[in-house]
């Protein structure tokens, strides 16, 4: 077939309703209002919302510097101030009214810039917008130290945000008016043009619709309609040679449709002996599934059971009452049929998993199961249902239980195990730390140490008893909890009443230590231990222990609270034994160094001491005095009066010496009646009017016993100074007595120094 070919240009005769330049122009007005409309309308609203919003922010500014300034002054009723503030506030061209409102309700003072303003719409005062959105209410608390003294309202006027979300307005519709208008003009040209094209291909399928083939279109522009037009022709000749073929193609077809027909019905024979082999097969998988021990369940999307072999049957206990058409949700909690859910997801996406699920039996007893599950989807890759295999796992899980709560217990143990090891190493350590200590300053500040290691989230206080033994004094502490007693009596606290702990988990139920009474409320026990060191009683340590942990049952926490008490104990009792040692110590060492009679220092420690001031002595220059003194006639003493009276004797001027020196001066008892004493002095003057003070007060010295008074004493002194008499303690020591004994030949009671015997030598 070779139609001919026949130009179509003249104009198409069509209805103006259905031009398509008119049917462009009504779909695109609609969108075309509505976007003007919406401007109209939402470029005014954000307009004035944005404004509402820095009007919003800024009231709160003001509102509170204002709150900052009046608050104070509504607290101490200054009206001056509160006036002044307000007066501030003034200035502000929005704002047009500010209250101050007391505690109570009324109102200390008030400022309004419009005088004639009627206040009663807009009372009571609500924070926010209101009297018909011209003004903005801002309502802020005045508080001063913690305390709400009032209120402060702040009112600002609309009025200029209302005029330009007016205008605004005013401008947006005229504008969005003039852009409707000209939009629809512009469009409906363009369309008029694009369309012109068209019109003319439509006249020409039009004519084609009709049965005329040899039709064509003559368009020779070079745009996308020109070229549709040519692609249009070249489809007309391509119809023409198609037709003809498909005329071939149809009778080709009718023959294999008879030879396809007669092949069918071969395959529909043998699909018919396959479906009875998979029946047979079927029967004999259903067969297995019901013998096996396992249960086998299938069920759909939904989670409602589709099939069930009879030991899924057992296992659900649902011998009563089929399986089939039962939903899984009956079987179990929601959270576990959530679980279930999540898994038919993974099935949907052909996904096979093996999970845990815990089945709620219908008398509230839990199983718990494994489940295999493995989907099946249809011809079309649809998910259909899903395959679990099911297996009764209780028994084991409860033996895993107890094998898991076995091992957490031995855990434990071995964690405490290690723990009470650590304690035990710090408590040696503590012991070996207390061996070196040199003082009890020393013993008190390792204690302290090892105390913050032991008990890092307890508190505690040493109390020690004074030298009088009368009252137990806080010596040192540690931890949050401050302990208010400075001090209290023995008899105060009950550990040390009994001798043995004493600990107060309830002050309302146990007996409270009356030392502890004005203490605060602390979050954990006290528990007060008394420092005993072969069976002499040195003080108390008062703790807050020992407050269990929380997530603990109640025999771990007792277990807890006795470990940590038998750590406090061992802790006070070596504690007492470091204390009681260092005292041992320091007092045998005092006696060793002291004069058991005068308590004056020996003549052993004089010489240790000597030697050690001249050394500093040899470093800094300075002088040392060394004075030898002797009591006059104490022989007589003695003998008139007995030893007894000698030893008072010595006790009194031992005591005048003391009271005549300084305390960095050495006073020791040198043997018998004889005295020595070191003084380190800056000239020989000071040492000189030192001994002359000693001889004065001996002289005046009245003594008391036995009836009798003991006067008119008198004592010699030999003096010789470092480095001019001697520079090593044995010669200082033997020109002191040389001094001395010209001061006995000389008649007594009277000083001698030892350069004047050298000058009488000389």
């Amino acid at each position: 077939m070779n139609p001919t070919v026949k130009s179509v240009d003249q104009k198409p005769k069509v209805a103006l309703r259905s031009r398509l330049a008119w049917k462009f122009l009504l779909a695109f007005v609609p969108l075309l209002a509505v976007f003007c409309l919406g401007t109209f309308f939402i470029t005014p609203y954000f307009y004035r919302q944005h404004g509402l919003n820095d009007l919003r922010s800024k009231a709160k500014n003001v509102a509170r510097i204002a709150a900052y300034s009046a608050a104070p002054a509504v607290f101490f009723e200054d009206k001056p101030t509160i006036n002044e503030v307000l007066q501030s506030l003034s200035r502000d061209e929005h704002l047009f009214l500010a209250i101050v409102i007391d505690e109570k309700g009324q109102e200390i003072a008030s400022l309004k810039k419009d005088l004639e303003f009627d206040l009663t719409p807009l009372r009571p005062w609500r924070q926010g917008m209101s009297y018909n959105q011209r003004f903005w209410i801002e309502i802020i608390n005045l508080d001063y130290q913690g305390k709400n003294v009032g209120r402060l309202v702040l009112g600002f006027s609309l009025e200029s945000l209302n005029r330009g979300t007016r205008l605004v307005q005013r401008i947006t519709g005229l504008a969005t008016l003039v852009l409707f208008i000209l939009s629809v003009v512009i469009a409906y040209y363009l369309s008029f043009l694009v369309t012109g094209s068209l019109r003319r291909i439509t006249q020409a399928v039009a004519a084609i619709t009709e049965g005329n083939y040899s039709h064509r279109v003559n368009i020779n522009s070079h745009d996308e309609v020109g070229l549709l037009a040519t692609s249009f022709n070249l489809m007309l000749d391509r119809l023409a040679a198609t037709m003809n073929h498909l005329e071939e193609a149809r009778q080709t077809l009718e023959k294999r449709v008879e030879e396809r027909t007669a092949e069918l019905q071969r395959e529909i024979a043998e699909r018919i002996q396959i479906e009875k082999k998979l029946r047979e097969r079927e029967d004999l998988f259903r067969s297995m599934v019901e013998s096996l021990g396992e249960g086998v369940v299938i069920v759909d999307d939904q989670e409602n059971f589709l099939f069930a072999n009879a030991a899924a049957v057992r296992i659900f206990e649902s011998e009563d009452r089929p399986l089939i058409n039962r939903n899984l949700k009956e079987f179990t909690t929601p959270d576990q049929f959530a679980l279930i859910q999540e898994q038919t997801k993974l099935r949907k996406i052909g996904q096979r998993s093996t999970y845990e699920l815990r089945l709620t039996m219908p008398d509230g007893r839990e199983k718990v199961v494994l489940v295999t599950a493995t989907p099946q989807f249809d011809d079309h890759k649809r998910f259909i249902s899903a395959l679990a295999v099911i297996t009764d796992i209780t028994e084991m899980k409860k033996t895993e239980d107890v094998l898991r709560a076995m091992k957490i217990k031995l855990e434990e143990s071995i964690r405490q195990l290690e723990k009470r090891n650590e304690e035990a190493n710090l408590l040696i350590q503590m012991g070996d730390a207390f061996q070196m200590a040199q003082n009890e300053k020393e013993v008190i500040a390792i204690a302290l140490n090892y105390a913050k290691k032991f008990f890092p989230e307890e508190s505690g206080a040493l109390y020690l008893k004074s030298k009088d033994g009368q009252l137990l004094q806080k010596n040192e502490s540690w931890g949050a909890f401050q302990f208010k007693a400075d001090y209290f009596f023995p008899e105060e606290c009950w550990a040390v009443r009994k001798g043995q702990p004493h600990e107060i988990n309830d002050p309302e139920k146990d007996i409270l230590c009356p030392h502890l009474a004005l203490e605060e409320k602390s979050p954990q026990p006290f528990l007060c231990l008394p420092l005993v060191a072969f069976s002499e009683s040195l003080g108390v340590l008062v703790m807050t222990c020992c407050h269990p942990r929380g997530d603990e049952d109640k025999l771990s926490q007792e277990e807890f609270r006795a470990n940590r008490q038998w750590l406090a104990r061992s802790f006070a009792q070596r504690l007492a034994i470091a204390i009681f040692t260092i005292r041992l110590r320091e007092s045998l060492k005092e006696q060793s160094i002291r004069d058991p009679l005068t308590r004056l220092y020996n003549r052993r420690f004089l010489e240790e001491s000597l030697d050690r001031e001249i050394l500093r002595a040899h470093r800094s220059g300075q002088l040392i005095a060394v004075m030898m003194l002797d009591i006059d006639h104490f022989k007589q003493v003695n003998d008139l009066y007995g030893h007894d009276t000698g030893d008072v004797v010595l006790q009194e001027i031992a005591r005048v010496l003391e009271k005549s020196v300084r305390r960095e001066d050495v006073i020791c008892r040198y043997g018998g009646e004889e005295f020595a004493i070191i003084m380190p002095v800056n000239s020989l003057e000071v040492a000189i009017s030192r001994a002359e003070l000693i001889l004065d007060r001996v002289r005046l010295l009245k003594i008391y016993y036995k009836n009798n008074i003991f006067q008119n004493l008198t004592i010699s002194i030999g003096l010789a100074f470092f480095p001019d008499d001697g520079t090593s303690s044995g010669d200082l020591l033997k020109a002191a007595d040389e001094a001395l004994f010209e001061a006995k030949r000389q008649g007594r009671n009277r000083l001698v120094l030892f350069r004047s015997l050298k000058l009488g030598d000389s």
